[in-house]
């Protein structure tokens, strides 16, 4: 690969366009299989989507095995239906981790008057050699080391969405287009065993409970730091879960004093599926 189209720190990405349109919320909501409000707010997720044109500019060349590993998210305001917003980016950084080598890119949407309504920091990984056999091994998480998930903090617990991710809502979400997400042979190419359940499927239940939870000050000023720990399959039943940890430091960069949560998914079977550290301005 020439280093034109090689991933490459300090990559600056094509600018583009995104637009909210109905359709793409009609399939957010009759994918995730969630009562669409009258009149609601766009979803913050969808703000994430518009890094989705990106991945031709900063994978590398052998997609084999390629996992979404973590996702972070800053909110500023409120995406409107129907707008059309200028997204940029660039690759912050590649590095190392385990038999894997991540790219991580920084996308931008700015609305009309150029101001930022939501950045994200997605870290892709691919696997530096293809697998013997062809086929993707995934270590069981009950041998993992640190098995015992995490320690859940102290706090109001919230959340308790639970769902059946079933072939269908994969394919609603994605908007009928076939990929690994949601044909069994396009994953089978990519060498996993069965569809692989869209990242931002399930990082959209970890949103949505966090909107439920904050509201308003979740679309102005959340923050989120996620991290995918085992992949999910179809028919697997998963639940959101959440505590809030009250009161935390600020971040540098997100000025003042924060409002924290933690954010888990597991399946039925106790399996995790992500972690995620969240907050919103005090």
């Amino acid at each position: 690969m020439s280093k034109a189209t090689q991933p490459y720190i300090g990559k600056q990405l094509t600018e583009r366009t995104f637009t909210v349109t109905d359709a793409m919320l009609a399939d957010y909501y009759g994918g995730l299989a969630l009562a669409r409000p009258d009149g609601g707010k766009v979803p913050s997720m969808l703000g994430a989507d518009a890094e989705n044109a990106y991945f031709g500019q900063i994978a590398f060349p052998n997609h084999i095995g390629h996992l979404w590993m973590r996702q972070g998210l800053e909110c500023f305001g409120v995406l409107d239906p129907g707008a059309t917003y200028a997204v940029s980016g660039r690759i912050r950084d590649i590095y190392p981790h385990r038999d894997r080598s991540v790219v991580y890119y920084e996308a931008e949407a700015r609305d009309e008057t150029g101001s930022v309504v939501v950045r994200t920091h997605h870290h892709q990984s691919f696997l530096r050699e293809k697998p013997a056999g062809g086929q993707v091994e995934f270590r069981d998480p009950s041998k993992k080391p640190g098995a015992r998930k995490f320690i859940i903090p102290e706090g109001e617990r919230f959340g308790g969405l639970t769902r059946t991710i079933t072939l269908e809502m994969c394919g609603e979400f994605f908007h009928g287009n076939a990929n690994y997400h949601t044909d069994r042979k396009e994953s089978e190419a990519l060498g996993f065993r069965d569809v692989v359940v869209g990242g931002r499927m399930t990082l959209a239940y970890t949103t949505h409970i966090l909107e439920e939870r904050f509201g308003d000050a979740w679309w102005e000023s959340g923050s989120l730091d996620l991290k995918f720990t085992n992949p999910t399959w179809p028919n697997d039943d998963i639940t959101a879960r959440g505590v809030d940890t009250g009161p935390v430091d600020g971040e540098p960069g997100n000025g003042g004093d924060r409002h924290g949560a933690f954010v888990w998914l597991e399946k039925a079977d106790g399996t995790v599926v992500l972690i995620a550290q969240a907050s919103v301005a005090a």
